[in-house]
């Protein structure tokens, strides 16, 4: 059986983005996760796109971009599988925090509604008080809306929260020791 030339570079792009994130993943262990995965990645793919090392359109050429499309459902189910009600309760006090803190950063993205308009808002605010995966459902449905401008801004939100808050927190963790 012989391999097409289009597979065999599927395959050679889809090593390239499983390794980058593999390094991730052993700097994130290494590091007691001082270092974040999903940072390393980032890294690792910017320094790469911007010396021409990586093509712009790798996660395309990998095939990469259906597997992203059906992922979320099954993380979100897996994440809620591992709730432990008892626990949560038991937390009352970091809950209700969380709860506030999501308020305050909705409450703030709508302050900026005059300077990012309210499809760019409502994008946003689960970027903010999530992740990736709610970077990835809200992006996704911006395009699907025909909203780029929106779905660039909460890729960017995230990217910047990634890139401007670890650098903090290695700090705040090394000195905690």
């Amino acid at each position: 059986m012989e391999v097409s030339e289009e597979m065999t570079s599927v395959f050679f792009f889809l090593f390239i983005s499983v390794f980058i994130f593999t390094v991730g993943d052993i700097l994130g262990v290494a590091t007691k996760a001082r270092l974040s995965s999903v940072f390393v990645a980032l890294m690792l793919f910017l320094i790469g796109f911007m010396t021409g090392i990586l093509p712009p359109d790798i996660i395309k050429q990998a095939m990469l971009g259906e597997v992203a499309r059906w992922s979320p459902p099954f993380i979100i189910f897996h994440m809620g599988t591992m709730i432990n009600i008892k626990e949560l309760a038991h937390e009352w006090r970091t809950v209700l925090m969380s709860c506030i803190a999501m308020a305050v950063a909705a409450i703030s993205v709508f302050a900026v509604v005059p300077l990012i308009g309210m499809q760019s808002a409502i994008v946003s605010i689960p970027i903010i008080n999530g992740g990736i995966v709610a970077t990835q459902i809200m992006t996704e449905a911006a395009m699907t809306k025909g909203l780029t401008l929106a779905a660039a801004l909460g890729a960017i939100i995230y990217a910047i929260q990634k890139f401007v808050g670890t650098p903090p927190r290695l700090f705040l963790r090394a000195e905690r020791g």
